[in-house]
């Protein structure tokens, strides 16, 4: 058989140079006369995909990684809906971490951290309910970090301490970078009071901020009018931030901050009259200064200068536990997962109303009177 002319690599297939010849197939001629022809089978065309580097790999990354996040959403919405529902607060929970590993005894730390609440005294209580709760536990630490808050829920948290100990459980108080007026009176009944070298305490006393609003008023032309009752005409007395203050209002508030400091000054007596044998002498550091810790040791307010270690070891100490043979634990408020976050949200979305308007002014007209260091 001869080649085909253009076509000399590859004989008998014009058009494909070079290739193999195919096995031909015999089929009688169009014509019909019986004469063979040959039939060539058509080559199969053969396609390439090439597949880009890497790209299942990052595939599988990114369907793991969404999964791991869909998982860690689904888990902390439900233990949040969870804790909605049982209707979990400081009043029925805390949690427990450990700090230090030991024996059967422990000793328990109770935080006081930030400015001292209504939300700080609860939490407070529910961990001397758990503290009290525990027969293992020997000792209190309380560990203080705090310039002071509201003067009410000081007062609760000084209760809490003395239920401690009329249980018959020591209480040393710890005192971290400021224990200061409320932060003071929260453990100035303890057992034993520490603070570190660098701590800011005492700032004994009483403070109220008020807010008075005649001038702003008189600019943008408001003249805000106050009625109350005829058989109450002090009702308005210390009461009113839409005028300025007249003499008779602050002594009104002054009588309320003497009461509360003649508490503070009490407790203040009475948690260190061990030290401070001299009532006069009380009466001289509890004029509203601020100390060192050295200073404060020096006039009686602190017994020994330490760290959170030194105070645990003073607690063990006082319940009768060998030196670094207790447990210690250190009880926490529970998180709130989105509990914050969501009520944050929805108080965004909700438009501001008049009775809101009327709440908030009310809030700024009542002086806050505060055990807080200024």
């Amino acid at each position: 058989m001869s080649q085909h002319p253009g076509n000399p690599g590859n004989p008998g297939i014009p058009g494909n140079p070079g290739s193999s010849p195919l096995p031909p197939s015999i089929s009688a001629s169009p014509g019909g006369g019986g004469v063979p022809q040959p039939q060539y089978a058509v080559p199969p065309q053969v396609v390439y995909v090439a597949a880009k580097s890497g790209g299942l790999t990052r595939a599988i990354l990114t369907m793991l990684g969404l999964f791991l996040f869909a998982g860690v959403f689904i888990i902390g919405l439900t233990l949040g809906i969870v804790i909605m529902i049982a209707g979990a607060s400081y009043e029925n929970v805390v949690l427990r971490e450990t700090y230090r590993s030991g024996g059967a005894s422990k000793v328990a730390i109770i935080p006081v951290e930030g400015v001292i609440d209504d939300a700080q005294a609860e939490f407070v209580h529910a961990a001397v309910k758990d503290v009290l709760s525990d027969s293992s536990i020997a000792a209190v630490v309380l560990r203080v970090d705090s310039p002071g808050g509201g003067v009410t829920a000081s007062d609760q948290i000084w209760y809490e301490v003395k239920r401690m100990q009329d249980a018959g459980l020591p209480v040393v108080a710890s005192y971290g970078s400021v224990a200061a007026s409320g932060g003071y009176y929260v453990s100035c009944a303890a057992d034993h009071i520490m603070a570190e070298e660098t701590t800011i305490t005492g700032s004994i006393g009483v403070i109220a901020q008020i807010l008075t609003m005649e001038g702003l008023m008189d600019k943008v032309g408001v003249e805000p009018v106050t009625l109350v009752a005829t058989g109450s005409p002090e009702k308005d007395v210390a009461n009113n931030m839409f005028r300025s203050w007249n003499d008779a209002d602050k002594a009104k508030i002054r009588a309320v901050l003497d009461a509360a400091y003649t508490t503070f000054n009490t407790r203040v007596r009475d948690g260190r009259q061990h030290v401070i044998t001299d009532a006069s002498q009380i009466d001289s550091v509890a004029n509203g200064s601020i100390y060192t810790a050295r200073q404060a040791q020096e006039n009686g307010l602190i017994d020994s200068i330490g760290y959170l270690d030194d105070a645990i070891a003073q607690a063990e100490t006082l319940g009768n536990v060998p030196a670094g043979r207790a447990t210690v634990i250190r009880i926490r408020k529970p998180p709130t997962l989105f509990g914050d976050f969501m009520f944050a949200a929805r108080q965004q979305r909700q438009p501001l109303d008049a009775d809101q308007v009327r709440s908030f002014v009310n809030d700024l007209a009542s002086p806050r009177v505060m055990y807080l260091m200024q």
